[in-house]
Formats: C-alpha cells, sequence, structure tokens
C-alpha cells in the first residue's frame, strides 16, 4: 500500500502545474502498461473484464483505456455492466440491495460480449434507474478481432467472471494510496472515494452530502461482500489516486454551501470522516484549470471530455 504525507503534496503544490502533468504522466503510464498486457494475450483473451468500488475511477479508466488501444489502431467494443440490471420487479430474492450481482442479468451480459466477440451487431441496453428498468437499446457493432471491455463492479465476481474466464483479462481499478495527516493519522482510500462521490453526487445527482456519506456505509458493505474477495482475478491492479488529487477536492468541497452546515464534527467523528476532513483544511486548494479534460478527477468534479 503506498502513502504519501500530506506535507510532501503541499511542497509539491508550489507548483501548480507541474504537479499535476507530473500525476496525470504516472497514470498515463499505468494505462500504457495495463494496454500491453491487454494487447500481449489479445489472441486467446479478447475481452476485459475491469471492476472496482464505487468511486474508483473505474468509468474513466475504461475510456481512457479504449481511447490508448484506438490511438493504436485496435479496434474497441465498450459496455457497461450497469446497463444490464435486471428491472427491479424480475430481481431474484437474492438481490437485496443495488450492490448485489444478483441484481445483473447475467445471461444478457455474457451474451452481448459473445456475439461483440463473433463480430456481430449488438442491441446493448441501457438502463432508466428512475424507473427501475431497461430504457431502449443501442446498437452496437462487433469484430472479431475487436478488444471487448466491460465495466462495472461485479465483473469479477464469479457469478460473472467465470463465464468468460478462461477469454478474459482482469482489471482491478481503485485508489489504493493512503494520505498521512500533519498529526500522524491515516486517511485510507475508502475515505477518499467518500470525498469523491460528495462532490460528484452533489453536482449530478441531488443527493444532499449527508445522503451520500450515509449511502456510503452501505456501498462499503457491499464492497466487503462482493468486490473485494474477487480483486485476485484481477492480472491488473491500477491505483487511480492522483497526488494532487486532495487539493482539487478540498476546493469543491468547501464551496459546497451545505459543507458546514452538514457535516459537522459531530457527523463527521460519528461517520469515521474526522481525519479526511483534516486532509481538506490541511491541503492548498486546486483550480480546475490545471487538470486535463480526460482526468480521473474530473468524473467527480465535473468538466470532463467524457458523457458519464
Amino acid at each position: 500500500m503506498r502513502v504519501i504525507d500530506l506535507e510532501n503534496i503541499n511542497f509539491a503544490m508550489r507548483n501548480e502545474t507541474q504537479f499535476v502533468l507530473r500525476c496525470e504522466e504516472v497514470f498515463h503510464d499505468k494505462i500504457s502498461a495495463a494496454a500491453a498486457t491487454i494487447l500481449s494475450s489479445r489472441n486467446d483473451k479478447p475481452f476485459v473484464a475491469l471492476t472496482g468500488p464505487s468511486g474508483s475511477g473505474k468509468t474513466t479508466t475504461a475510456m481512457r483505456l479504449r481511447d490508448y488501444l484506438e490511438n493504436l489502431g485496435v479496434k474497441v467494443c465498450l459496455i457497461s455492466m450497469d446497463n444490464f440490471f435486471l428491472p427491479i420487479d424480475e430481481r431474484p430474492p437474492e438481490a437485496t440491495d443495488w450492490e448485489s450481482p444478483y441484481c445483473v442479468n447475467v445471461d444478457l451480459l455474457i451474451s452481448c460480449l459473445s456475439r461483440l466477440a463473433d463480430g456481430r451487431e449488438v442491441e446493448i441496453p441501457w438502463y432508466d434507474f428512475k424507473a427501475g428498468r431497461t430504457g431502449g437499446y443501442t446498437v452496437m457493432q462487433g469484430d472479431k478481432n475487436a478488444i471487448i471491455i466491460a465495466e462495472g463492479i461485479h465483473m469479477l465476481n464469479p457469478l460473472i467472471f467465470d463465464k468468460i474466464r478462461g477469454a478474459a483479462t482482469g482489471l482491478y481499478v481503485a485508489p489504493r494510496t493512503r494520505i498521512i495527516t500533519n498529526d500522524d493519522r491515516i486517511v485510507r482510500p475508502e475515505q477518499l472515494r467518500v470525498a469523491r462521490r460528495l462532490i460528484r453526487d452533489y453536482n449530478t445527482r441531488g443527493h444532499s452530502l449527508r445522503e451520500t456519506v450515509e449511502r456510503a456505509e452501505t456501498v462499503d458493505r457491499g464492497e466487503v461482500n462482493y468486490i473485494k474477495p474477487y480483486k485476485e482475478n484481477a492480472a491488473v491492479h491500477i491505483d487511480t489516486f492522483h497526488d494532487y488529487e486532495p487539493c482539487i477536492l478540498a476546493k469543491y468541497l468547501t464551496e459546497i454551501p451545505q459543507f458546514r452546515r452538514e457535516l459537522t464534527p459531530e457527523f463527521l467523528e460519528e461517520h469515521g470522516l474526522t481525519d479526511l476532513m483534516k486532509v481538506v483544511g490541511g491541503v492548498a486548494p486546486l483550480h480546475t484549470p490545471y487538470v486535463p479534460m480526460n482526468s480521473i478527477v474530473r468524473e467527480f468534479v465535473g468538466g470532463s471530455c467524457y458523457e458519464y
């Protein structure tokens, strides 16, 4: 597990542009290494099963990986597991919440993957989360020489992965770096993911800060039960933490009007986020003009060149 000191972050912020670009170059190299692994076995493994917990940046990672491969002349089909959720009224009793893999129409997902790899034209569903059912379909053309990337929180779960294991490269993405505060406290990656989601869910999903924190506890339970146990199915692991990230998260969090009213010291202590707020209050704020439009950070603060 990588560790970074808060003092080092503030020192690097003396040259913001250089700091951001250096971090982005590091992540670009991770994408490049993942692409090399995928391409080295593409004849036997046309599928990429990409997963990570909520707030990990897996969607942007998948899109960055697609762009990288396409720049090399490789045909890529990218699909999201989220579009294969079963209608709420068709879910089995085992699908106790949204974090359960039993919410996924596994047969349809595997069928679409197989047909894309066969070079066939496929109708890919898109899911209407407000209505709780499939909202329609989008046509995607497969290719026998394509790399098929499927991203979602359960792609390495045996319920799905075992059906494509021999033909797939597993890829696990999540922030893994820990931050040491000025009083030697440790901020864990799952706390950083809460900060990411606080901003994203407030700006794009209309969630209050407290709602996001409280939902994060359910999400964390789902991660422990359904995601973490299957990390060993991944051939490639990518740490999506960017060293400059606390600075931009601090800026956007503190600019939310309800920030201090909702995230009181008592509430933060109750939910184990006191040390995270020490980081928020202990770094210099960074403004988005320095951050590339294809950065993972923009998945959470906005301004991305990608559509989510």
